[in-house]
């Protein structure tokens, strides 16, 4: 016999557990979330539910106060994991921020307390990881963090988990102009001199295309079109987001590269489940380039080469997907030529 829609049933969405059920008065479909990924935890909450109600999820949680712990796991179940295509920033915030916040409620986030998560992250009392060889936190990094805060209390005031007069008060660090280093053009003839392999076609490929190593490593064979001459670095059907991956031109310096990787592949990405991360780093630190050994250098280093070599600022914000200002407040600083010029051309 056919269950009837009008009773709570668990489903799965994106890899969350929710209850869903026909609203016989509304006439839609209702749902909440477990928020849980664990199917045995999901099965216990679901039991949970069908004894409690919403109330054993929900609105407990509200009267308790909910704390900063359980606002970030919400924000991260329910948005960033199933919206973000870019998750590893957002997961890193939280972790800091759960180290520091813990059960504290959502309401007693206040300035004093913010400054001090600023203090810990500039001390190095919170942070660090597999990527990174210090545990201090710049000020974007912390404003960064602190947004993904912010979020998560506004995210629990749209799910009715607090209310707006029990929600945090921040204040972040003052926001500074990026200064982008880079690699001289005989810093960068070093590195492809000494690269090999594999190691060297990512190199010149991230170099010419300005592209994020996660887009270069991940490249799959229907994103290249040898008959257009371009390179698609967002794949068919990829999330969208803020950090956007341009169609570039596949430029004749990259097409032996290119081929090579094409004639070898088998199916899947072009570097097959390569990380050129560490391998990057390793080769930076042989040449004597300890200081700058971050592959997103490379992306960086093409968009002031072309900019120091008199191509307009409107081409090279297309190469990298980013806007004019953005191009202009980041590379600006090694290229004060252009600038100038520029500048004088508004006055």
């Amino acid at each position: 016999m056919q269950q009837s829609k009008s009773i709570p049933r668990p489903i799965w969405r994106n890899g969350v557990a929710y209850v869903a059920w026909f609203d016989e008065k509304k006439q839609r479909t209702e749902r909440v979330s477990l928020r849980t990924r664990d199917r045995d935890e999901a099965q216990a909450r679901y039991a949970a539910f069908l004894v409690e109600g919403a109330d054993i999820i929900s609105s407990t949680r509200r009267d308790a106060r909910i704390s900063v712990t359980s606002a970030l796991d919400d924000y991260y179940h329910e948005h960033v994991a199933l919206r973000c295509a870019d998750k590893e920033r957002q997961e890193h915030a939280i972790v800091h921020l759960k180290a520091f916040f813990g059960s504290t409620p959502v309401g007693d986030v206040d300035i004093p307390m913010t400054r001090s998560y600023a203090a810990a992250r500039r001390a190095g009392a919170i942070g660090g990881g597999k990527r990174t060889t210090s545990k201090v936190g710049s000020d974007s990094t912390i404003r960064r963090e602190l947004t993904v805060l912010v979020a998560a209390a506004n995210h629990a005031v749209r799910w009715k988990r607090t209310t707006l007069a029990d929600t945090l008060q921040v204040e972040k660090p003052t926001e500074s102009s990026p200064v982008a280093d880079w690699y001289t053009k005989e810093e960068l003839a070093t590195i492809f001199g000494a690269a090999t392999g594999k190691l060297l076609k990512f190199c010149r490929i991230a170099y010419y295309t300005a592209g994020r190593r996660n887009s270069i490593e991940t490249l799959v064979s229907p994103q290249i079109d040898r008959k257009l001459q371009r390179i698609n670095l967002s794949k068919p059907g990829e999330q969208k987001t803020c950090k956007r991956r341009p169609i570039v031109p596949l430029f004749d310096e990259i097409k032996g590269d290119i081929n090579a990787l094409l004639a070898e592949n088998t199916g899947g990405p072009l570097f097959g489940s390569t990380d050129f991360y560490w391998p990057f780093r390793a080769l930076c630190e042989d040449v004597g380039l300890v200081n700058k050994s971050n592959p997103h250098l490379l992306r960086h280093s093409r968009a002031t080469h072309l900019l120091q070599d008199g191509v307009d600022i409107w081409t090279v914000a297309k190469l990298l997907g980013d806007s004019v200002k953005t191009v202009e407040r980041v590379y600006g600083h090694a290229c004060p030529d252009f600038m100038a010029a520029t500048i004088g051309a508004r006055t």
